[in-house]
């Protein structure tokens, strides 16, 4: 009898063609596939986490009739939520991810911090067209940059803050993709998907202090779809790494 019901236990259930998404006791609805990452939330809810975002929640999404997003809150709950009150400048929710349209499109916590490196920044997303010098986020609201942006020759990204590390050149256009940016001085790295990291000298930079998603503190917006974005001040061990890449990974089927 217990053996049957360790196997129904193992046994995928669908609910009308959705997802039942679990991870630390904590649910979320996703279509496509039946997937369990208990271990995602001992990770993520470690303390190191400064803020998390995830599109397909919207308990954490704040939009109009027309799918426009004026706010967008941290899951853990944290207040350090995206903001964009002005319309024409908010971004565009759709199931597919939260779109940023590369003209005016941007999102801004309130200041907080200021919090020193490491910075390991996941993201889901795709770039939809390519331009040069175009920020997925800036992690210094002051204007000192710490960043990953489109750079060079396309598809080409980079992060940078205050000495340049990169060009990586698979995050192809209009294809999702998984970036793993870690910001930390002469130890820093950028990797795309399972792809061979790139490590070096990203530079210290200034302390973090809040957080721009879909361009800079000058501008400098990107034409980008997010499906989720992760910001953690620590250089996570490989192990941790690896949970929250399959996390994604396995989530959005990349």
């Amino acid at each position: 009898m217990k053996r049957l019901l360790f196997l129904l236990l193992l046994i995928p259930v669908l609910s009308f063609g959705q997802t039942v998404f679990t991870y630390g006791g904590k649910a979320v609805t996703y279509g496509g596939k039946v997937l369990t990452y208990p271990a995602i939330s001992a990770v993520l809810e470690d303390g190191n986490t400064v803020a998390w975002y995830i599109a397909d929640n919207l308990t954490t999404i704040t939009k109009d009739g027309s799918n426009l997003v004026s706010r967008w809150n941290d899951y853990l709950g944290s207040g350090r939520d995206l903001i964009q009150a002005t319309g024409t400048n908010q971004p565009l929710w759709s199931a597919n991810g939260i779109l940023f349209d590369g003209v005016d499109n941007i999102m801004i916590t309130a200041n907080f911090g200021p919090y020193a490196q490491p910075y390991m920044i996941y993201m889901v997303l795709k770039q939809v067209t390519w331009g040069n010098n175009e920020y997925f986020y800036d992690l210094d609201k002051s204007g000192n940059d710490i960043i990953t942006r489109s750079f060079g020759t396309t598809p080409a990204i980079q992060i940078y803050s205050g000495t340049v590390l990169g060009n990586d050149v698979n995050l192809i256009v209009n294809v999702f993709g998984i970036t793993r940016s870690l910001h930390n001085g002469a130890n820093s790295s950028l990797q795309v998907n399972n792809n061979a990291k790139t490590t070096g000298n990203a530079g210290n930079g200034n302390n973090g202090n809040g957080v721009i998603l879909g361009g800079g503190s000058a501008g400098n917006y990107s034409n980008i779809q997010v499906k989720e974005f992760i910001l953690r001040n620590v250089d996570d061990t490989d192990a941790d790494e690896t949970v929250i890449y399959n996390y994604l990974k396995d989530k959005y089927g990349l």
